[in-house]
């Protein structure tokens, strides 16, 4: 079995241009099956649902920020940057609780306030 090992490193058959090979074919058959199909594999449709998912996720996230910013910036006027930096980095349950606040509040610092 050696012997047959040191005939394929000599022909170039290497383990990386094996998982190359094994990726190109594996993207050739991602491209042309349908989707259905795909579906039909456990693992891959766990994978295509969470991607999906996060996808989903990341813009409602952007969405709620998106829509805060536009309405602080026609309450306030323009949004300095610590609050922008702020709205950027939040997590969907802060941009929720700042648009409720967004209704009473006379000022951002009241909006951003840390609340415990």
């Amino acid at each position: 079995m050696p012997h047959s090992l040191h005939h394929l490193d000599k022909a170039g058959i290497t383990p990386d241009s094996v998982m190359r090979m094994g990726r190109s074919m594996f993207e050739a058959t991602l491209d042309t099956m349908p989707y259905e199909e795909l579906t039909s594999f456990p693992r891959l449709e766990h994978l295509l649902v969470q991607k999906t998912q996060d996808a989903e996720q990341i813009g409602e996230q952007k969405g709620e920020a998106k829509i805060l910013t536009r309405l602080l910036q026609r309450r306030f006027g323009a949004i300095p940057d610590w609050a922008g930096e702020k709205i950027a980095k939040a997590t969907p349950q802060s941009l929720e609780e700042w648009s409720l606040r967004f209704v009473d509040a006379q000022s951002l610092d009241e909006i951003f306030a840390d609340r415990m």
